[in-house]
């Protein structure tokens, strides 16, 4: 291989290796955020439930006046407003359609520079590969 495509091969494979990198931190982000969510808003519903049910079966544990009965309910309210803010964000920033996208552009990256590495494709073939990731993963790189 000629000197000049040599650095035109190690340029191509930096560029995509930092692409890949980038991917690989918006989906890192986005896996993290989303499990944070979804978690949370489990716990917070069982926590909900629990409170409610518990109260219902035995009373409040704090005591059986008024106030006992209010700090429970109040307590289970709060839960549940908790597991709407957490379900309501996961859906309002579209976490679950967002990750596949990126986890499909980690992928195919991914493919990009083993072929790179191990000289198994055409240059015209990763390059054009390149630009349809590029294109359908805006969103990755914007």
């Amino acid at each position: 291989m000629q000197p000049e495509n040599q650095s035109r091969k190690d340029q191509w494979k930096q560029h995509i290796q930092a692409s890949l990198r980038r991917a690989e931190a918006y989906t890192s982000g986005l896996r993290r955020t989303y499990t944070l969510l979804t978690v949370g808003g489990l716990v917070s519903s069982a926590a909900s439930t629990l409170v409610a049910g518990g109260a219902a079966l035995g009373g409040p544990a704090v005591g059986f006046s008024v106030g006992g009965w209010q700090l429970f309910c109040i307590l289970a309210a709060l839960l549940s407003f908790a597991t709407t803010v957490l379900v309501g964000v996961v859906q309002q920033l579209k976490l679950g359609e967002r990750l596949p996208v990126g986890q499909l552009c980690v992928g195919r990256l991914r493919a990009l520079d083993i072929a790179l590495t191990t000289d198994s494709r055409d240059w015209g073939e990763i390059i054009k590969e390149y630009e349809a990731i590029m294109k359908d993963s805006a969103e990755v790189f914007s």
